[in-house]
């Protein structure tokens, strides 16, 4: 299916690994130029390894973090491309769990995942003059309790609000806002949390494996090409009705209560 994203500009935070960096891929694949935006220099020189040299491929370093790290991302691509079309909106931090999430966990993540999101968009919607698309990736802890991490549910919870205010206060304007709601996936934080699950129970790495898959209803991880491919399809003009939703990709999980969490994830 074309998807119409030639000629389109996006930026991409998180985007030198796991579902950011499919997503990347997915739309350089659909003829989409793409920034991708990252905290370190390491993991961008991964990535461009990763996805080897492409013209329609920019890296900015760029710490949602900070205070200037969503200007400096957008305004890195619109300076490479000349254009903005759209946003993902995916830095996360991996989370161990812990029982009582201290001050700097909460700050951390607040400052990462809601004002981090929310300075990029403020950056971003200047350039959307023909109207854009941006999509926030959330997580599986804002639907479900969580017992050891209330701060990833409460921040994830938290950018699902922020995508619906957007996609209100933006719906004039023709910039539409959605949240994906990854479940358990396999990117480098599911081996992570295979290994912290072995250690914690004293499994092997394979009986640690199983007992993460079995709270996925479905039975495994996603890939993330899947949610690559719902991203971009709500980038795209095939989604165009479709703003101020949230589109759960988690094998089921969220229907099914009794399935027990298994470690966590931001």
């Amino acid at each position: 299916m074309d998807l119409g994203l030639s000629r389109r500009t996006y930026l991409v935070t998180g985007g030198t690994r796991g579902i950011g960096l499919a997503t990347a891929r997915l739309l350089l694949e659909e003829g989409a130029s793409v920034m991708i935006a990252a905290r370190t220099a390491e993991s961008i020189e991964k990535a461009t390894a990763d996805l080897g040299e492409h013209p329609q491929v920019g890296f900015v370093q760029a710490d949602l973090r900070h205070p200037d790290g969503g200007s400096t991302a957008v305004a890195a691509t619109v300076d490479r491309f000349g254009a903005l079309e759209g946003v993902v909106n995916n830095a996360a931090a991996f989370s161990i769990d812990r029982d009582h999430p201290d001050r700097a966990a909460w700050t951390g993540l607040f400052e990462l995942k809601l004002l981090g999101y929310e300075a990029v968009m403020q950056a971003a919607i200047g350039h959307m003059n023909g109207g854009g698309s941006f999509v926030n990736i959330s997580g599986i802890a804002s639907m479900r309790y969580h017992p050891r991490s209330p701060h990833v549910s409460a921040m994830n919870a938290a950018v699902q609000a922020l995508s619906m205010h957007y996609a209100a206060q933006l719906s004039t304007r023709r910039i539409r806002v959605n949240t994906v709601v990854p479940g358990v996936t396999a990117t480098d934080r599911y081996e992570r949390r295979i290994a912290h699950l072995s250690q914690q129970k004293g499994l092997d790495l394979a009986d640690a494996k199983k007992a993460l898959d079995d709270t996925v209803p479905l039975g495994r991880p996603a890939d993330p090409v899947e949610l690559a491919s719902t991203i971009v399809f709500l980038l795209s003009d095939r989604s165009a009705s479709t703003t101020g939703a949230t589109v759960v990709v988690d094998g089921g999980t969220v229907i099914f209560p009794e399935a027990a969490y298994v470690g966590s994830e931001s």
